[in-house]
């Protein structure tokens, strides 16, 4: 299965979550059932660039697992670092990244750090998705890590819900061409075909209308992606930044979006 027919990269259970600041306002509530659906939100929304970042940093499977528990727990619920989390500030996944690497070098200084995490910890890793899960192999830094599984998972949601629209006979070969044009080149690194190439493949009489087609999609696909953004951030602007930030990371295949 190709990485965007999935609607995570690690699997059913790890969604990327609308993050409304709002969803962080409510991990802070003292609403018991509200603060509880929040916390679990926002871990299973970021569990992965988490992990990511802890396999990147020299840590193996099961210690970077026992860890990212730790994390977990000490940051909504054994510190105060949670209710620094402010909408002026800047974006949440930041201060989590800072407070990650807080949390490591306080760890890589006491040796004798006991786990923090309750027996059985607060999500579970015990899913196949733990032992399927591929390292950003673009990522040089445990920083890149975390930001390449961040993204990876933002567009696996974003291309989950591109695809729904194109998911009926008539419009199948809008999909097809975006993804042979597109997709395939920018996340496989497979040929990039010429739209005469694309059109034999998928029975598109023209050039012109196949281009058409992909021009289509790569607008829908655009929408979608500002309206998640949008929903990270705290304006317009920023959600702007991220976009760019984002075509930057895909580096030369961005072009093709």
């Amino acid at each position: 299965m190709n990485r965007w027919q999935k609607t995570s990269m690690g699997g059913a259970g790890s969604q990327f979550p609308s993050t409304h600041w709002s969803l962080i306002l409510n991990a802070r509530t003292q609403d018991e059932t509200r603060r509880r659906l929040a916390i679990e939100n926002l871990i299973e929304g970021y569990w992965k660039p988490v992990y990511c970042y802890l396999r990147k940093r020299g840590y193996e499977n099961e210690e970077a697992k026992d860890l990212t528990q730790d994390f977990f727990y000490e940051f909504f619920l054994g510190t105060k670092l949670l209710q620094a989390a402010d909408k002026k500030i800047g974006r949440f996944r930041q201060l989590l990244l800072t407070a990650l690497k807080r949390f490591v070098s306080n760890i890589e200084r006491d040796k004798k750090r006991k786990k923090r995490a309750p027996p059985g910890g607060i999500l579970s890793l015990s899913s196949p998705q733990f032992t399927a899960i591929d390292l950003p192999r673009s990522a040089s830094t445990p920083e890149q890590a975390f930001y390449h599984a961040w993204i990876a998972d933002l567009l696996d949601q974003v291309l989950c819900e591109v695809r729904g629209h194109y998911n009926n006979p008539h419009m199948q070969n809008h999909w097809r061409i975006f993804q042979l044009k597109v997709l395939a080149p920018a996340l496989q690194n497979a040929q990039d075909l010429s739209m005469k190439q694309i059109c034999e493949r998928c029975g598109v009489a023209s050039v012109e209308q196949a281009a058409n087609m992909l021009i289509t999609v790569k607008r829908r696909f655009r929408n979608i992606l500002r309206r998640y953004l949008r929903n990270l951030v705290r304006s317009d602007s920023e959600a702007e930044a991220e976009f760019r930030e984002i075509f930057g990371f895909l580096s030369g295949s961005s072009a093709g979006l």
